[in-house]
């Protein structure tokens, strides 16, 4: 599109439309058919690329189209030339956050935190449920990070689950300095990403206190428990769970107030369990006496 430069009796001056000077006695530019058409079809070509039905009682319909989501085409993915961006494309790039929001108390979080990274600062422990996933994209994300003392996460709806897999695990705590990343899938917040994803996966799962297990990258599994041990001096100890492979080793000490020792019976180790015997210096046995035990296995 340009001015009719090509047209004489268009009468531009400098290639531009000028108005008539009555005083100086010169005429105005006139605007040819075949210009004043060209201009509106370019109009009317963005209108009804947007879908829009041309209309002369309404003079809003090409801003209307350009705010529109029926003009403009989404680049293939990775695409790296200087067109413009749609919001689709740039929610594909997953490129930034959405927003950032920062909490010290106990907070329900609602859509609008979805996609964004939201930050916990506080001094005692607080709870944070997430959306409810009704309404909410397929995919969405969101992320966590504490800088606090203690956060557990849990869902505001009964109906949603939260885990790191299609099965519920329920609330998740966050230590200080934990990040914890969720994708929406159906009813479904999932654990897929940040530092909190290690404790909550197979490859490093473990349960505290005693008695306890803990599994490395490694494959490798340590054990630990408390047993009592019977009128022969002996105690069967059940691992916390079953060695997926095999039992390695294990290594015990007597509770009491003097020195004894502490066996493996010959034969009696498996993946779940082996069988100790205590006998004193003397080589007295007795029942009620206790063993701390540690198994390695794989």
């Amino acid at each position: 599109m340009d001015y009719p430069k090509s047209v004489p009796s268009a009468g531009l001056s400098n290639g531009r439309f000028v108005d008539e000077d009555p005083l100086a006695g010169t005429p105005g530019s006139l605007i040819p058919a075949s210009w004043g058409n060209g201009v509106t079809l370019e109009l009317l070509n963005v209108i009804q690329a947007a879908g829009q039905t041309p209309s002369e009682q309404l003079n809003n319909q090409l801003l209307t189209a350009l705010r529109g989501s029926e003009l403009f085409t989404t680049a293939p993915q990775f695409d790296n030339d200087r067109s413009v961006a749609t919001t689709e494309f740039v929610r594909r790039s997953g490129i930034q956050y959405s927003g950032f929001f920062a909490y010290a108390v106990s907070t329900a979080l609602t859509p609008a935190h979805v996609g964004g990274a939201v930050s916990f600062s506080s001094t005692t422990a607080i709870d944070v449920t997430l959306p409810n996933t009704v309404g909410i994209l397929h995919g969405a994300t969101l992320t966590l990070i504490n800088v606090g003392t203690a956060v557990k996460v849990s869902t505001a709806s009964p109906t949603d689950t939260l885990g790191p897999s299609s099965s519920a695990l329920g609330p998740i705590d966050l230590g200080r300095g934990e990040t914890a990343e969720f994708v929406k899938l159906d009813n479904q917040w999932r654990l897929i990403g940040g530092t909190v994803l290690l404790k909550y996966t197979s490859l490093f799962s473990g349960q505290l206190g005693n008695p306890g297990y803990q599994r490395y990258a490694s494959g490798n599994i340590d054990q630990w428990g408390y047993g009592t041990t019977d009128a022969n001096g002996e105690v069967f100890v059940t691992f916390p769970i079953s060695f997926p492979n095999t039992f390695v080793s294990v290594v015990a000490n007597h509770v009491g107030g003097d020195g004894a020792m502490v066996m493996v019976v010959s034969g009696t180790a498996t993946r779940q369990g082996v069988r100790l015997k205590v006998r004193d210096y003397a080589g007295h046995v007795n029942a009620g006496w206790g063993v701390y035990y540690f198994a390695k296995g794989y």
